[in-house]
């Protein structure tokens, strides 16, 4: 503790500022006020919380209960200490800024400069305080840390790994509303209760209702299973779905994978569950909760292949399914309203209806017309043959329309300086086909990317032979040149020999360091030109029931086993023509 008293702190103060600034003297409030946020950065301090209370009770030392200015700063830096045990977002430090300009300081700083105050000395004296007020604010950041592991020693053990702010989970669990509350104990071990059970769905635990029904001790379960619909079999694969520790760090929860789950209609057996996998985090590492909402396709069928199966839903979302979508509009003379043209473009119901009877509905024919009965692998086998065979067409079919084939190349072919490899810029779709069919993958997916000049893909070669693809990603800044190395596959996607990497290091580095010559100056015209007029193969306009018939024998490769090979007969058998219009009259509906 400082063996100094409050007055003689509050001297040294003053006069370290008329050493600086004496005319500040002549703005007796002013000046008052920045005496003592000085004079206070120099005292000791301390925390101290008490039994049954959140709030802080912060001690100075010398003394300042007598000083009412000091007692008004002490008490502002005891309420933001306080919020770090009972705000998961408080505030750091105090607002000393804001407390002295209620006070004049702007106002003084504007009187002095306008005397026979020199702006040297106006600034030195500010530079004092902002001084005193970054020393106080770093002191309130240490208080309330301090304060915040003392309260969660004492409240929720299981947090005290939290070091510099509560979460929303742990706020809820501390309860701070029920500060100094003769029931706090109680609602303490109920939240706890609750939310270590139930963590999987804790932001429905901290919904006000619910946490009502926790704190007066209400049964738990029914509530649950009527805020998601869920049976007492699909409660009980949720209980204890995450570790207490897991709950308090991470607050997200699981309802919208349970939400997912229970729309893709999968069976409770398929739901990740960990008492099946000894206690492991089977939901943290599901694809249910760590992986795309998709309307067509769960989540689970997308690894290992994730963005091959994006590009084939999409395609197939653009090419079959909003032009079927737009004719079945048309032929039910529909009324235009925004629901029926965001279904209209994206073919999936607005989140406002993702838990509807509707959604399961369209979900089901969706399921049924695109995946079938067929597993994860064996869709994504389809999906491969999809890309290898279809999007390439589709890069081709574009390229003959165009009015110049073909981009400008990143530079000529390298080749290493043993010889052996050389490095080669594919440069129109026909280069990407030709190195897709050879390689096995399916880099004709991404013709739209090159045709921009956004994307350059090069085909790397080991004594001529074709050995893998590189893609190299242009910085989006077109006033400066930069690259990025995207992908870098083998056959089939495989990852190449690690005795290509030296020779793909070497190409970059001749190329950053220009002993072998890159077109930036063409590249940089024709990206400049692109992005002004662009031709590429997505227009924003929904394509034709015409242009869906003609394509639709291109994605049979995707869709399951004995599909017709008339689009009509696919939808109408299916289910999808029928889920279609049920879901436009859905939305046309006065209640939609």
């Amino acid at each position: 503790m400082s063996p100094r008293s409050w007055k003689s702190l509050k001297a040294d103060a003053a006069a370290r500022l008329k050493a600086v600034c004496p005319l500040a003297e002549g703005h007796p409030v002013t000046f008052a006020a920045l005496v003592t946020i000085v004079a206070l950065a120099e005292a000791d301090f301390s925390v101290q919380s008490n039994d049954g209370r959140l709030e802080a009770a912060v001690h100075v030392s010398p003394p300042v209960e007598t000083d009412p200015l000091a007692s008004e700063l002490v008490g502002m830096i005891a309420a933001t200490v306080t919020q770090h045990a009972t705000a998961w977002r408080p505030e750091h430090a105090p607002a000393l800024g804001d407390w002295i300009e209620e006070r004049g300081f702007s106002a003084m700083n504007v009187a002095l400069l306008s005397s026979d105050a020199k702006a040297r000395a106006v600034t030195a004296a500010a530079e004092i305080v902002a001084a005193a007020i970054a020393k106080l604010g770093e002191r309130s950041r240490a208080l309330g840390e301090t304060h915040m592991g003392n309260i969660l020693a004492r409240d929720l053990p299981d947090g005290v790994f939290l070091r510099h702010n509560l979460t929303s989970v742990a706020e809820w669990l501390l309860a701070p509303e029920t500060s100094d509350s003769p029931k706090r104990g109680e609602v303490l071990v109920r939240r706890k209760q609750a939310m270590s059970i139930y963590g999987a769905l804790s932001g429905t635990l901290r919904d006000g209702s619910v946490t009502a029904a926790i704190d007066v001790g209400s049964p738990l379960a029914p509530i649950l299973m009527a805020r998601h619909g869920l049976s007492p079999a699909e409660l009980r694969v949720l209980r204890n779905a995450r570790s207490f520790r897991k709950t308090i760090e991470n607050p997200t929860d699981f309802h919208v994978a349970v939400e997912e789950l229970k729309a893709h209609e999968v069976p409770l057996h398929q739901w990740p569950d960990s008492r099946q996998s000894g206690g492991g985090d089977a939901w943290e590492a599901s694809e249910w909760v760590k992986g795309p909402r998709q309307n067509f396709v769960r989540p689970d069928f997308f690894e290992p292949a994730r963005q091959g199966v994006i590009d084939a839903v999409n395609g197939l979302r653009e090419d079959i399914l909003r032009p079927l979508v737009a004719d079945r509009i048309r032929q039910g003379e529909y009324k235009s309203n925004r629901y029926i043209s965001t279904f209209a473009r994206s073919v999936e119901l607005d989140s406002g209806w993702k838990n509807s009877p509707q959604r399961r509905i369209l979900l089901a024919a969706i399921r049924n017309a695109i995946v079938g009965m067929r597993k994860v692998k064996a869709f994504q086998e389809a999906v491969g043959l999809w890309h290898r065979r279809v999007a390439s067409l589709s890069a081709l079919r574009h390229e003959r329309m165009a009015e110049r084939p073909g981009w400008p190349p990143l530079c000529a072919p390298w080749r290493s300086p043993c010889g052996r490899y050389e490095v080669v810029v594919l440069a129109s779709a026909a280069d990407l086909v030709e190195e897709g069919r050879l390689l096995d993958h399916c880099v004709g997916g991404y013709y739209d990317i090159c045709r921009r000049g956004d994307t350059q893909i090069l085909s790397m070669r080991e004594d001529g032979r074709r050995v893998a693809t590189v893609e190299l990603t242009l910085g989006p800044d077109l006033s400066t040149f930069s690259i990025e190395v995207g992908q870098f596959k083998a056959w089939r996607n495989r990852a190449p020999s690690v005795t290509l990497h030296d020779p793909l290091r070497a190409f970059l580095r001749a190329i950053r360091s220009g002993d072998h010559p890159v077109d930036t100056a063409g590249l940089t015209r024709y990206r400049k030109k692109m992005r002004n007029v662009w031709d590429g193969t997505w227009v924003s306009e929904t394509p034709s029931l015409a242009h869906a018939r003609e394509l639709f024998e291109f994605y049979l490769p995707l869709l399951p086993r004995g599909t017709p090979a008339d689009l009509d007969a696919w939808a109408a058998m299916s289910g999808l023509t029928g889920a279609i219009d049920a879901t436009l009259a859905f939305l046309d509906a006065p209640s939609a």
